[in-house]
């Protein structure tokens, strides 16, 4: 298949490398002033509990315009680019450029699929969930090797749902690559739950200056579950979909048992690696949390605690 991965960042070059590694023509959309620093290439660092593997990434193409992109035709076109970039011009002149390519919306925010489908039609759409974690490495004031770092954690497939044919391609892609990845009849039923479970918390833990120690006991903890308890509410009201399976992680005592077996498991600093990956993309952060007081205002559901946050880390932001 031919191939477009619109952004090179750490989400669109773990795709790419998989996609690639299937044996597909897969070629990067930048900016022209990102393309030069991408010629030469990429090297990505699977890392892993007792081993950490270096691919060096050079089999691509490079793409800087929305004429040069309509003027061929695509299998696929993946957006691996973060929700409020979804909604500038260029990305606009981009979902108008894809053809009759499958396109795959990967932003977290609970209305971006709406956004893609107006200018690609519904049955071209395909959604996914990332479940793997990627980062520019080193992190800040840590070690580590130069390249892009990713974990993919065991037991957790990527999510992926829409028109069969069109998913079920996405999906052999993947695994051929070497990904774990799953088709999933409900998108909405397995995945919406898990931007409006985290979200909050994260935004919660910005709010608390990325420190754990100490975070769950916390009142700005009891504000950021309170919150997600809401968005759960307002994401299952929204898709129509029953999203059960996420409200244990409402209990307090569950993330008092699980934060800790969580940092124990990666291969990374975990406070290291949410302060630097949230903190520059607060803006996304911030839409997030706008979309679910929005909707729960129009389903007729309340967001006490998601308004809290949301001024609490507009403050943040400010100071």
């Amino acid at each position: 298949m031919k191939i477009l991965v619109v952004g090179a960042g750490a989400v669109g070059q773990v795709y790419a490398w998989h996609l690639a590694q299937a044996g597909h023509d897969v070629s990067f959309f930048v900016k022209a002033k990102y393309a030069e620093a991408l010629r030469s290439g990429t090297t990505l660092y699977r890392l892993g509990r007792l081993r950490t593997k270096q691919q060096i990434f050079r089999d691509f193409s490079i793409v800087t315009e929305p004429a040069v992109m309509a003027a061929q035709n695509w299998d696929q076109v993946w957006l691996a680019l973060p929700s409020d970039a979804m909604r500038g011009e260029l990305a606009v002149q981009i979902l108008k450029s894809v053809g009759r390519a499958t396109v795959i919306s990967l932003q977290p925010d609970i209305e971006d699929v709406d956004y893609v489908r107006r200018y690609v039609p519904a049955e071209q759409v395909v959604q996914g969930l990332i479940t793997f974690i990627s980062y520019q490495s080193p992190l800040p004031d840590r070690s580590g090797p130069e390249g892009m770092a990713y974990f993919l954690p065991p037991l957790a497939p990527g999510l992926f749902g829409g028109e069969k044919l069109r998913v079920g391609a996405v999906v052999f892609a993947l695994k051929t690559g070497g990904m774990s990845v799953k088709e999933v009849p409900d998108f909405a039923k397995a995945a919406i739950g898990a931007p409006a479970m985290l979200q909050p918390l994260i935004a919660a833990l910005e709010v608390n200056d990325w420190h754990l120690n100490g975070f769950i006991g916390s009142t700005t903890f009891g504000v950021g579950l309170a919150a997600s308890r809401e968005a759960l509410a307002v994401a299952e009201k929204h898709a129509g979909a029953d999203i059960g399976q996420f409200k244990p992680l409402l209990n307090p005592w569950v993330w008092r048992l699980l934060l800790p077996l969580v940092r124990q498991i990666l291969p990374f600093h975990l406070e290291s690696l949410l302060r630097y990956h949230y903190g520059k993309v607060k803006t996304q952060s911030l839409m997030l949390l706008d979309s679910y007081i929005r909707l729960g205002s129009q389903h007729g559901l309340p967001t006490p605690a998601l308004a809290t946050l949301r001024n609490k880390l507009t403050d943040t932001a400010a100071a």
